[in-house]
């Protein structure tokens, strides 16, 4: 009689299991687009860049060397932010090619990185404020939070449901009024796209009221309940059946 598998095996192999796409990563990932939307319109106003959207930091930095922006924003926040939204894509994306990027493990692990790094951020503001009067709290608060996206836009980008990449809206856009089914019945590549869109536009508004009405350290908080959330939720995703796993490549 053969016998059964430890707790400890049984563990390991269900945090090495690919997981699979399905709607319950639909709602994980719909959830990162909203938290995404209340740190871009959290971060803007309180260090005139983005942490996500490193497209406009890009347009901004070319703006600023040309030297037309004036004094309107710091090209120092816009700097850290893409150089460290770059080292958190290449660093978190390389490992999870090692480690195996659908892996529940690796998931979780990356996502408790992400999560923490935006508690870290929320409490530099709860403990030191948002004032210029130290750069070093304004550089990390900024610095943990563009690492924290870059990871989490190479964790979502390996999942491979293109259509939720939970930071970039403008292929989206453009996608979903290409779509030669946009009008059909059905068509889940559609509403998915519709879904990211509206939920990153929620968070935005979500961030931006929250930032007026109560604080920027408040909205922080909320986004990192919400990536608190995905990391915990990812546990009760299910396994890729044997044909999918078979062809999974990091």
């Amino acid at each position: 009689m053969a016998k059964k598998p430890r707790a400890n095996q049984r563990l390991r192999k269900y945090l090495s299991e690919n997981i699979r796409e399905d709607v319950v990563l639909e709602a994980e990932l719909l959830l990162l687009a909203f938290a995404t939307g209340i740190q871009d319109a959290t971060t803007f106003p309180d260090y005139s860049c983005f942490a996500s959207n490193q497209t406009g930091n890009t347009v901004l930095l070319a703006v600023g060397v040309a030297g037309v922006s004036g004094d309107s924003f710091s090209m120092e926040n816009i700097g850290v932010s893409l150089a460290l939204f770059v080292a958190g894509s290449w660093s978190m994306g390389q490992i999870g090619h090692l480690a195996g990027s659908r892996k529940r493990w690796w998931l979780i692990f990356s996502s408790v990185i992400q999560t923490a790094m935006i508690f870290a951020a929320s409490g530099l503001q709860y403990r030191y404020g948002v004032g210029e009067k130290d750069r070093s709290i304004t550089l990390g608060a900024i610095s943990l939070l563009a690492f924290s996206s870059g990871g989490q836009v190479v964790m979502v980008r390996a999942l491979q449901m293109t259509e939720i990449t939970t930071a970039m809206a403008t292929a989206a856009y453009v996608d979903l009024f290409l779509d030669v089914k946009l009008f059909g019945k059905v068509n889940r590549r559609r509403d998915r796209r519709v879904l990211f869109l509206l939920s990153l536009v929620a968070g935005s508004f979500a961030g931006a009221f929250a930032y007026a009405r109560v604080s920027s350290p408040f909205a922080l908080l909320i986004l990192a309940v919400g990536k608190l959330i995905v990391t915990v939720a990812f546990i009760l995703n299910k396994k890729m059946d044997v044909k999918s796993d078979s062809e999974v490549v990091d």
